[in-house]
């Protein structure tokens, strides 16, 4: 399990609680999806106190006991929901006595909740335990990897691969028509490149949203996802952040590539970009910190003539943590914290002006004590 029963009895200990609840679906609710390893599509609980407890519905206490981590799995119908339902007025009402049974089950009394927890279960529960709301430990413990889930990251990382490799091979396919490229007869949109990304993406058991395919002065705005055919001679920005279906952890690439004729200002930002990133990556190692990282990304880019840090130029940080999110601590910012062994973060810096487009480079790492170990692979090439 990703985390530690240690972890969890120093923070019970630390705030005097006999166990933290959480309660939702683990796909929305990664808290709860980190601790138990289990989706199920309806609401269940999950009671982390000296093992990991979670309490299903009957329907899903055959799946919960072969999928989950959690070391014990109770089924609401071992507390009689069916009886409580017909005493009930209301269903919640009923759900609530079955969970006070549990809790009272697992001998607690000083119950720990974290601030998303509902409301009207809240004011039902604190009837008969003390409970106490906390800022949830869950985000921070999730920054440092384990082997397997660092593994789990490579896989999609591979399968985004593909998948840029797909899009690239678009482009590079393509004929420049007019203002724009064609392939096939038919022009080439950010759409239909995509939707070749979905396809191998699904292929290989990923899935992706919002992936960005933006050409000329669509790429200058760092998270706009493009539309239209994609233009000959300007940069096209490619990013891609698959999350495995299976195991539901996230990957990160970006590629900028030109079909067609740079201009000269386009290839120096580009390789200006290319090593802002070398120097970044080069600065990532456990101890140092996040901001030292963002810090020699700018250094980079002022030396090279490109100091501008809103509206143009370098708008964003230089990257983020990875895992059940997309975008996770640790952060590669003005206020990243110190990095730890076994981070897994984006490399990822950026030059963006509205009249020449943007140009970014993205490479996910893991960190470790003397650097870091990239696990992207991809070349990295401009012009096509």
């Amino acid at each position: 399990m990703p985390l530690s029963s240690q972890r969890i009895g120093r923070f019970l200990s630390d705030h005097e609680l006999d166990g933290l609840l959480l309660l939702g679906d683990g796909r929305c609710n990664l808290e709860i999806y980190y601790l138990s390893r289990f989706i199920a599509p309806d609401r269940f609980a999950l009671l982390a106190s000296t093992s990991i407890s979670v309490l299903v519905s009957g329907m899903e206490e055959g799946r919960a006991r072969k999928e989950s981590a959690a070391d014990e799995v109770f089924s609401t119908s071992d507390y009689g929901i069916r009886e409580k339902l017909a005493r009930f007025e209301r269903p919640e009402g009923a759900y609530v006595a079955v969970l006070k049974e549990f809790l009272r089950d697992r001998g607690v009394k000083r119950l720990g909740v974290f601030g998303d927890f509902p409301v009207r279960i809240y004011l039902d529960l604190a009837e008969d335990f003390e409970i106490f709301v906390h800022e949830s430990p869950v985000s921070e413990m999730r920054e440092v990897k384990t082997a397997e889930e660092i593994e789990a990251i490579r896989y999609s990382q591979r399968a985004c691969e593909e998948a840029m490799k797909l899009a690239i091979e678009m482009i590079r396919r393509s004929r420049p028509s007019g203002e724009i490229l064609v392939l096939d007869g038919e022009p080439l949109t950010s759409e239909r490149v995509r939707s070749a990304i979905d396809v191998s993406l699904l292929e290989r058991g990923c899935e992706a949203e919002d992936t960005i395919v933006a050409g000329g002065s669509d790429a200058a705005d760092p998270h706009f996802v493009g539309s239209g055919p994609l233009p000959r001679d300007a940069p096209i920005v490619i990013d891609i952040f698959p999350r495995s279906k299976r195991s539901r952890y996230f990957a990160d690439m970006t590629r900028t590539v030109l079909r067609g004729e740079a201009e000269e200002e386009v290839v120096e930002i580009y390789q200006a970009v290319a090593a802002a990133q070398e120097a970044g990556i080069a600065a990532v190692r456990a101890g140092s910190s996040g901001r030292d990282v963002h810090l020699k990304v700018c250094e980079v880019f002022e030396e090279r003539g490109y100091p501008e840090r809103e509206v143009r130029g370098f708008i964003h940080s230089t990257g983020h943590g990875v895992g059940l999110e997309v975008h996770e601590r640790p952060s590669l910012s003005e206020v990243g914290r110190t990095l730890k062994e076994n981070n897994v973060v984006t490399v990822e810096p950026g030059l963006y002006y509205p009249e020449l487009g943007g140009v970014r480079l993205e490479d996910l790492v893991v960190v470790r004590r003397g650097g870091c170990d990239n696990l992207t692979r991809l070349e990295k090439r401009l012009i096509l």
